[in-house]
């Protein structure tokens, strides 16, 4: 299998880009009461329209789904709708590492200060698959870590904040996230926040179908679902 990088010239023009739950379902037939139970298997799905293409991109998408080969193999995607997220952007690099009295890097004179944090927000505390929160650090002290909705990449999977979490004085954060952690997470895990993107594959051998009138441009819908390791 070979794992394709998403080409930076191709956006789309309508995109649908959703977490499927995976549960099950169970009605009395008598009283109607319901039970619902959660099973391993949400997966992100994505519906992607390219309207219009010019020949040249339209051949730069054609070509990337030729190369995946129905589902054989898959593109790093991202949720195109949301790329900034809504948290304070101080983060990743912006924190310097503490103490410090100042955004500047000054101290007091006694070698304390007021702000902490690594700039760097990773696992703050080991983590077991299928957790739904997080323990995290690195974040910008007292300042809104993650908005509900934020995306964050996590070894190489796609997660979402499903809260706003404002961060501590010290910089740490616990994150409520869907779906469930895929795999366990050591002490010191990063966070990817920028464009976080997760593994697809094409849903059928039929994607690169493309029901256009000839003429300068092509019109592409192209369906995807999340690689599960």
């Amino acid at each position: 299998m070979v794992e394709y990088a998403w080409p930076e010239a191709l956006r789309p023009s309508r995109l649908v880009f959703y977490l499927q739950h995976n549960t099950l379902r169970f009605v009395s037939p008598v009283t109607r009461a319901t039970q619902v139970l959660r099973r391993e298997g949400a997966r992100w799905v994505a519906e992607a329209s390219f309207d219009p293409l010019s020949p040249t991109r339209a051949g730069l998408l054609e070509g990337l789904l030729a190369a995946l080969a129905g589902a054989v193999n898959t593109v790093r995607l991202r949720d195109f709708r949301r790329e900034f997220r809504t948290g304070d952007p101080r983060s990743q690099g912006d924190v310097p590492s503490g103490p410090f009295s100042f955004d500047d890097a000054t101290i007091f004179t006694d070698g304390t200060g007021m702000v902490v944090g690594s700039g760097n927000p990773a696992f703050a505390a080991g983590a077991p698959r299928g957790a739904l929160s997080i323990a995290t650090q690195g974040w910008y002290p007292n300042a809104v870590a993650v908005g509900a909705g934020d995306y964050l990449g996590i070894a190489g999977r796609l997660y979402m904040a499903t809260e706003r979490v404002v961060a501590s004085g010290t910089g740490t954060a616990t994150i409520p996230i869907a779906p469930p952690l895929r795999t366990a997470a050591p002490i010191g895990e990063p966070l990817v926040l920028s464009n976080p993107t997760v593994p697809m594959r094409l849903v059928s051998d039929d994607e690169s179908a493309n029901p256009t009138r000839p003429g300068r441009f092509t019109a592409i819908t192209a369906r995807f679902e999340e690689a599960l390791p």
